[in-house]
């Protein structure tokens, strides 16, 4: 009975919680600019929309634009169930930080494919954006969680998320925020991009979906809305690892933690975005180079820990 409630929990977190994520970001956004908003479930309500839709297919396009989304779609679920971002996770097998990598990579580069093979003017434009910030952000991605294998000895994400006895809460605050700035890149959230912007020119990564409708556009939105989660839920377990051990807290005290600060995470970026500008395109790498440097920093705390 635990484990099919466990199992139960996981498929609530996997489904239900990222678009939920997604509702809570733009509600606190509405709240802080002093307007209503939609309900946190609206996003759970477009897909289920958008999956009763008649899809809408450019003539261009050829069954690569179709495979994308599905693939994105399964490589985010793929992502959700190895990766240690929320706990309870049934699932206990290894995780490497670079397959993580390789894994986002891949999802970039069929959406980017999807993108250019609708021959859409706007659709090209955006996935050269996005091959850009991609090729810049990928290196502060990958040290801010290299910082964190140093000590554990491990690139395997599971060890490195449970062994927290000798690391340092400096260098799991470092990490965390540096994982977090280039998480907002990868997601292609503010200062980096608008989401909610109506200006194609000024698009990144709803450009490259513009084509895409019924049930294709709700598999790019709901893969998009599991990376974000995701991607907050690891950043959530880094500040969580700086603040105490979990190893001395109950099962269920794990779960209120993991899910209280996965929420406390998405209401700060939603919080964060309220008061943001987009930045200029030829700014966004120095927003890039704030998050690299914090991992150079993470880093540096490692090593020096690993030469005491």
């Amino acid at each position: 009975m635990h484990l099919i409630l466990q199992y139960c929990l996981f498929a609530f977190a996997i489904f239900i919680l990222p678009p939920s994520l997604l509702g809570l970001i733009r509600k606190v956004k509405a709240r802080l600019q002093n307007r209503t908003g939609a309900p946190i479930w609206q996003p759970i309500l477009d897909l289920a929309k958008l999956l009763q839709k008649r899809e809408t297919v450019s003539n261009t396009a050829s069954w690569v634009f179709r495979f994308a989304a599905a693939t994105n779609a399964s490589l985010a679920l793929y992502l959700a169930v190895v990766l240690p971002w929320i706990s309870p996770r049934p699932y206990a097998g290894p995780c490497d930080l670079f397959m993580v990598i390789y894994i986002l990579a891949a999802m970039r580069f069929f959406t980017i494919l999807a993108a250019m093979d609708t021959g859409s003017a706007f659709g090209a434009f955006a996935a050269s954006r996005e091959a850009t910030l991609s090729f810049l952000v990928e290196p502060a991605a990958v040290l801010s969680l290299a910082a964190l294998a140093i000590p554990s000895q491990s690139s395997d994400l599971i060890v490195i998320f449970s062994n927290s006895v000798d690391h340092y809460p400096a260098l799991w605050l470092l990490s965390g925020t540096a994982f977090l700035l280039a998480s907002m890149v990868e997601l292609s959230r503010m200062p980096i991009d608008d989401p909610t912007t109506h200006l194609e020119l000024t698009m990144v990564h709803e450009a490259m979906i513009l084509e895409a409708s019924a049930g294709n556009l709700a598999l790019f939105e709901f893969a998009n809305a599991v990376k974000l989660a995701v991607l907050f839920g690891l950043t959530s377990q880094c500040y969580l690892h700086a603040l105490l051990n979990l190893g001395t807290v109950s099962p269920f005290a794990n779960v209120c933690l993991s899910l209280g600060s996965l929420l406390a995470v998405a209401a700060g970026v939603g919080a964060f975005e309220s008061v943001a500008v987009k930045l200029y395109w030829r700014k966004a790498p120095e927003f890039i180079a704030y998050a690299l440097t914090l991992a150079l920093l993470a880093c540096i705390v490692t090593l020096g820990a690993s030469l005491k």
